[in-house]
């Protein structure tokens, strides 16, 4: 299981490279209409994805296996309210 400093080291780099990945693109557009703001979206789910559930992996590996009489399935996202 990865530790915190780790988890923190793959957010960073996850970052990184999604901005180097936005800046190449920007750069060769073949028709210069995309911008920083284009991206802010993606961005802000790259930073969900980085920061918030790294530590779903930890919280599944105290779940015993479907074998073990553990849950076929976990639900990530509960039921919105009606």
């Amino acid at each position: 299981m990865p530790d915190a400093n780790e988890t923190a080291n793959f957010a960073a780099e996850l970052k990184r490279r999604f901005d180097e990945l936005a800046d190449w693109a920007i750069a060769n557009s073949p028709d210069a209409s995309l911008r920083k703001t284009d991206f802010e979206a993606c961005r802000r789910e790259i930073e969900r994805l980085a920061e918030r559930d790294l530590d779903a992996g930890q919280r599944n590996a105290r779940l015993p296996e479907p074998s073990e009489n553990g849950p076929q399935y976990v639900n990530m996202n509960p039921t919105p309210w009606p």
